[in-house]
């Protein structure tokens, strides 16, 4: 028996950045994403076999190829959920993954992979050992158990995850979709990322977030997060453009600022990153479009704009961005698809 899963990554727009104590991968702020339908995971789970050892047992392949970097992380992630799921007391898995899209450049593989990884776990304890319950939520429940913000990557809908006091039903277990009546202004949104560095972040963002715990900076940054998910699905529903734009580029800079403030400080931007931000405002002043960049907690740059746009904002990449680009790469997806079985 298997299963075959592809789930999206995703771009939050709000941003999670550090960790509740008390509990484990719980945010200390409220975070809001898009999918991003053509950057994804694909995994396949294969039951093997009997497995008696007290604990998960299972091999692991990237690509086809063993990877054993990513077992420790594996290992943690199954302990987690081991209790909750007699596929793992009772069988051995070979699970083999992959992404369309290089791994820890920022563009949240882990989100994607242990998206996927839930929907295969999930689907394949529900064929052995059905129950009831909302499968859906469950998934997004334990891809947050292996990497935070893949709980995200579930819904279609652009996801809120972490408690806030305003939004009926938000949790820090689980993400849920966005409820509200986005605008015409928003349809059909897109993400262009544009890959200033190629290679695996000097700093993770598990690091990172363990760095801002003792981060005198911390609570004020919570709290802005907090107010600005108010606001920012305030801008989805009107249609707000200005307001939306200045919400994103905000709080991409916020993320890179607290780690400029941390104990040990450290940038992921780099040159480049600069001067491609600088490009992009001097382009919506001049153009009128509305573009918006963010950054994950890497150097490279996320170009947000509806797809309306879509044909002004790739002369702008071919013509005055690529420069800045490694291999002068960058990929173009668009927004909102969910999980799929293959």
């Amino acid at each position: 028996m298997k299963t075959t899963y592809r789930c999206p990554s995703n771009i939050a727009l709000v941003k999670y950045w550090g960790k509740k104590e008390g509990g484990i991968q719980l945010p200390a702020n409220p975070s809001i994403s898009l999918t991003l339908s053509d950057l994804f995971a694909e995994t396949t789970v294969q039951v093997m076999g009997a497995n008696s050892s007290g604990k998960a047992s299972f091999d692991f392949l990237f690509n086809g190829q063993p990877r054993e970097s990513f077992v420790p992380k594996l290992q943690d992630f199954f302990a987690r959920i081991y209790n909750d799921y007699e596929l793992l007391q009772k069988h051995h898995l070979l699970i083999n993954s992959t992404n369309n899209f290089p791994h820890g450049t920022g563009i949240a593989s882990s989100a994607a992979g242990f998206g996927a990884l839930g929907c295969c776990i999930v689907d394949l304890q529900q064929e052995l050992y059905p129950k009831p319950g909302n499968r859906q939520q469950e998934i997004s429940r334990i891809a947050r158990l292996g990497s935070g913000s893949a709980c995200r990557s579930v819904y279609a809908e652009p996801a809120i995850w972490g408690h806030h006091s305003e939004i009926e039903g938000s949790s820090d277990e689980f993400a849920i979709p966005f409820a509200g009546k986005i605008a015409t202004e928003f349809s059909q949104m897109m993400d262009a990322v544009l890959i200033v560095d190629a290679g695996e972040k000097k700093v993770s963002s598990s690091a990172g977030h363990g760095l801002l715990k003792n981060n005198p900076y911390g609570p004020a940054r919570f709290a802005e997060a907090d107010r600005h998910l108010t606001e920012l699905c305030d801008a989805l529903t009107a249609g707000s453009e200005h307001r939306f734009i200045s919400i994103v580029e905000s709080e991409a800079l916020q993320l890179h600022a607290m780690m400029m403030l941390s104990n040990p400080y450290y940038i992921l931007m780099r040159p480049n990153t600069l001067a491609v931000i600088e490009k992009v405002w001097d382009y919506r002043e001049k153009s009128g479009v509305p573009v918006a960049f963010t950054l994950d907690a890497g150097a490279n740059v996320h170009l947000l704009f509806a797809g309306r746009y879509q044909q002004q904002v790739l002369n702008f990449i071919q013509t005055e961005l690529l420069e800045y680009c490694q291999n002068r790469q960058y990929f173009c997806s668009t927004t909102g698809s969910a999980p799929e079985k293959i």
